[in-house]
């Protein structure tokens, strides 16, 4: 809680709340590896706050996993698509290597904003940085070549990309292992 705690008071240095009255809203989780939090067709109604490890979210097409996107420490990561309606989930979650998750449902997340006001102001800041990246990735995957793409992911996250192994990056990049390999390589030369 003390790292989530410092992570909103980071953003909202004003939030006087301490990170006792917060605590009882969340559940701490721990995943394994490849572990999944949310499938395709759940009711989504849960927020992930990641402690430590990473998470990502992906669908699932010709039984192939399409990531979409990653979270790592001090990062948040749900089917925003779903989550605000509590309809079934578009995508998945899993664990990409063990975590340690703050977890907080649609009903503890709506009493804590009624609760404490500036949290809408917390995650207001996250969401508009989630749709600004999301909205960034779309259009440099559109623009820019497999390459540059990698090299502009490279240098903004050195330390994501030495975690992320390379079939979900590959995925990520909507090219294949081989691909993958052959991009990094014109990269590093």
């Amino acid at each position: 809680m003390e790292q989530l705690y410092r992570h909103i008071t980071r953003l909202v240095p004003t939030f006087a709340a301490s990170a006792e009255e917060l605590k009882p809203s969340f559940e701490v989780r721990l995943a394994g590896r490849e572990e999944l939090l949310l499938r395709e067709n759940e009711i989504c109604d849960t927020l992930y706050f990641v402690n430590k490890g990473c998470l990502y979210l992906f669908y699932e097409d010709n039984y192939n996993k399409q990531v979409i996107h990653f979270a790592l420490e001090n990062w948040w990561i749900t089917d925003y698509k779903t989550f605000a309606d509590g309809k079934q989930a578009v995508y998945s979650i899993a664990a990409m290597e063990d975590s340690e998750i703050l977890c907080i449902n649609r009903k503890n997340y709506e009493a804590l904003l009624l609760r404490f006001p500036l949290l809408a102001l917390y995650f207001n800041k996250i969401h508009e940085r989630a749709y600004g990246a999301a909205l960034f990735k779309q259009k440099t995957f559109a623009t820019v070549s497999k390459q540059d793409f990698y090299s502009h992911f490279r240098n903004t996250y050195p330390d994501l990309i030495k975690r992320i192994p390379d079939a979900i990056f590959a995925s990520y990049m909507g090219i294949s292992l081989e691909a993958l390999e052959a991009v990094r390589q014109e990269c590093l030369s």
